[in-house]
């Protein structure tokens, strides 16, 4: 995970997801990419009387936005009680409407392994039909993302919860390991277990998969589960239960038909609603 990328509009919830980039990016020695997506007001446009004048306006406006995200950055630092800003840290200010896509070419363009932002959850119709842009990223990124709520306090990562249904288990602990890896956490396999008679076969093979995996700070753990409880609830109660630093969850890409008329993922509804950093990968 050689780079960590940050997007910020200076709010609190992105406040809060800088200070923990900061202090991760100090426990696995990542360099930080801290990105801007600017929006200047068409009126200011509109009032310009020339095209130098409209250039000017831009201009000034990125180098207003650079010098309040090095503020922020600054900021940041002395609060995890940091004197110095590593010389590897990258800023970048851009006007664009397009923040979740523009983050992640920004990513791939730095070859990131991961994107950290903030959240503080979304509900009403403001959900149902756009939800936040942290959960629009989890959707769409295949960068995985680490969503931060606003609340939350920075702790070393030791103890990893990763939800799965076990289907693609290999597939996804090869993703899930290397980040374990970094940050020298201990992974625990939670699988919800509905009492189906198919479900001690896919937990046998899941545990030969642990067995031959060369890391071995996994183990498998199952929690009886019923419908009546939504997977987003039992999730949480094991949480609350186990007391974990992270989880760790798949998702895929949900058109915007889904969005509207079906039901959301679970994964970004978690990312909303619960109070530990929730990390995103994209299923195969």
């Amino acid at each position: 995970m050689p780079t960590i990328i940050v997007p910020t509009d200076f709010s609190k919830n992105a406040t809060a997801a800088l200070r923990y980039a900061i202090s991760l990016s100090k426990q696995i020695k990542a360099d930080l990419v801290v990105f801007h997506c600017s929006h200047i007001s068409p009126y200011a446009l509109a009032a310009a009387t020339s095209e130098e004048q409209m250039t000017r306006l831009l201009k000034d406006d990125e180098m207003h936005k650079l010098e309040k995200l090095e503020e922020q950055v600054t900021k940041a630092y002395k609060f995890a009680e940091i004197d110095k800003i590593p010389t590897s840290i990258k800023y970048i200010v851009e006007i664009n409407p397009f923040l979740v896509e523009r983050t992640i070419e920004i990513a791939k363009e730095h070859d990131a392994g991961l994107i950290i932002m903030g959240t503080h959850g979304a509900t009403g119709i403001t959900k149902f039909f756009f939800g936040s842009n942290t959960s629009i990223m989890i959707s769409k990124s295949d960068v995985p993302v680490l969503a931060i709520p606003e609340t939350y306090k920075y702790a070393d990562l030791n103890n990893i919860v990763f939800a799965s249904d076990l289907e693609n288990i290999s597939f996804e602990l090869n993703q899930v390991i290397p980040f374990a890896e970094a940050t020298k956490s201990k992974i625990t396999v939670l699988y919800l277990d509905y009492g189906i008679n198919a479900d001690e076969r896919k937990i046998n093979r899941a545990n030969e998969v642990i067995n031959n995996i060369a890391y071995k700070k996994i183990k498998l753990e199952k929690q009886k589960a019923t419908i009546e409880i939504s997977m987003v609830g039992q999730v949480k109660k094991y949480i609350g239960s186990d007391k974990p630093d992270c989880l760790v969850m798949f998702t895929r890409e949900r058109s915007l038909w889904d969005r509207l008329f079906f039901k959301g993922s679970k994964t970004e509804d978690m990312s909303t609603s619960i109070s530990i950093p929730l990390l995103s990968f994209k299923k195969s």
